[in-house]
């Protein structure tokens, strides 16, 4: 023992030397992870500070210099006692944190009144890939230490016979849409036009799929642009009514080439003109102008993602390129987050998924009704909440409470916040619940608990009148 405290590695780990320092540091990492955190949200502070493998190594380091400085002090004696008592309380709270760290969960549920349910998603991204009715083969996907790049691209085998690749990864992703040539072969492919919108506020360039939903308008805030033919539209308009935007521009595709547009301008439509490829028009509102750069008379969208700034005070939306291999055929894509996709390779239909973990609760979780309290006069929301019910198989009987804003939930080492709410129509509401579940929270409060303790011992035997009766 006298041979390893004489040891200079021990003695460096041991020091107060090394301790200060790393304090400091400490402190200066968790200020950083606040400040990224109220920046921009919790998954980029995971992902930059707290769940990064040097800000794990540096809790293991301070554990260690914590426990080197304890044992340093042997033989322990009588004066020893809160000293030792303190750092035991340190090591207790680091130990948690790590194990809450490797072991805890992070999620959400979100259900409509009247639903029942105990999946809740993760706040874990994974790649799913399974080939024809085989069974599926689950990825992780967050790419913490080391991002997938077409030099370096990460491959996974997928039975039977099958090879994954991803060979790029985007944090943080913008949504591209362009347009193909169809083939023969492709049978959903429709008209398209190449769009560009110009302002002094925006500036988009989109394209536009007749007739294909998700694909045939553009929402600009206060205005919409639509892609339709005459006769659908009119049959639209005559169907709705008034309920459009304010500001609205229609590209109407007449015949084979022709082309028409008609501009709503404060609520009241104008006349239906004729447009012309390449030629610049006024919308008369927010000074906009657009013209049709192309059309293609057969097109299917192609969906790519391209890299985005981090958004302020809002979760990323990552996006991942992949490369299916299957004997000499190879096929390739986008996935964006809370994507999937099907399609034929060699004969064999691939599913890819590419979202949060799915997790399921030990008790089922039924949302009976939300209450939602609005300030007096106003229709500003003042406080809500859930009146729920819980229970462990589908026979047993149920258990009501309910869970507010500061009302959580605790049941089987589950915790459930009430995190935020929605409209989801008929007058009813989706209720969205955070789930949590920390394994190292006992070893954390226990261990600030002999911290507090050990402290009053430290102090109690540094006490004069403790020193006079002795």
């Amino acid at each position: 023992m006298k041979s390893l405290f004489e040891n200079k590695l021990f003695k460096f780990l041991s020091s107060v030397k090394l301790a200060l320092p790393m304090i400091l540091v400490l402190a200066a990492l968790l200020a950083t992870g606040t400040i990224v955190e109220s920046l921009y949200s919790t998954p980029v502070a995971k992902r930059f500070v707290y769940g990064t493998w040097w800000f794990g190594g540096f809790l293991f380091l301070l554990g260690l210099n914590v426990f080197c400085s304890a044992l340093s002090r042997l033989p322990w004696k009588k004066h020893h006692t809160g000293f030792v008592i303190t750092h035991l309380g340190i090591l207790c709270v680091l130990a948690g944190s790590l194990i809450t760290r490797q072991s805890g969960t992070d999620g959400q549920i979100a259900l409509v009144e009247g639903q029942q349910g105990s999946i809740f998603q993760e706040d874990k991204p994974m790649l799913s890939c399974r080939i024809d009715s085989n069974s599926s083969r689950v990825i992780p996907a967050g790419f913490m230490l080391l991002e997938p790049r077409p030099s370096i691209p990460f491959t996974y085998a997928i039975a039977p016979d099958g090879v994954l690749k991803v060979d790029r990864f985007y944090l943080n992703a913008q949504r591209v849409v362009g347009a193909r040539a169809a083939g023969p072969q492709d049978t959903a492919a429709v008209a398209a036009i190449h769009l560009k919108l110009q302002s002094s506020f925006v500036q988009q360039d989109n394209w536009l799929f007749l007739g294909k939903k998700g694909y045939d308008r553009v929402d600009l805030g206060p205005a919409s642009v639509y892609f339709s033919t005459p006769g659908s539209w009119k049959s639209r308009l005559n169907k709705e009514g008034s309920n459009f935007s304010a500001n609205a521009l229609v590209l109407l595709k007449t015949g084979s080439e022709g082309l028409e547009f008609q501009v709503r301008h404060r609520g009241v439509w104008g006349p239906v003109k004729s447009l012309k490829v390449g030629t610049p028009e006024t919308t008369g509102w927010m000074d906009m102008q657009f013209q049709i750069a192309e059309t293609l008379p057969k097109a299917l969208p192609d969906i790519t993602y391209a890299p985005s700034p981090l958004a302020y005070q809002k979760d990323p939306q990552p996006a991942l390129h992949f490369e299916a291999q299957d004997g000499t055929r190879r096929a390739e894509g986008w996935l964006g987050f809370e994507d999937q996709i099907n399609f034929p390779l060699n004969g064999r239909t691939w599913a890819l998924t590419y979202g949060p973990r799915q997790a399921s609760l030990p008790f089922i979780l039924v949302l009976r009704k939300f209450n939602l309290g609005l300030d007096p006069g106003t229709e500003n929301p003042a406080s809500y909440a859930s009146d729920i019910a819980t229970r462990k198989g589908d026979q047993d009987p149920l258990t009501p409470t309910t869970i507010s804003m500061n009302h959580p939930l605790h049941e089987a080492g589950y915790t459930l916040y009430q995190a935020s709410y929605f409209p989801s129509g008929d007058g009813k509401y989706t209720s969205v619940f955070s789930v949590g579940r920390d394994p190292g929270l006992p070893l954390k409060y226990g261990g600030a608990l002999i911290m507090v303790l050990g402290i009053i011992f430290m102090f109690w035997f540094k006490n004069p009148a403790w020193k006079k009766r002795n």
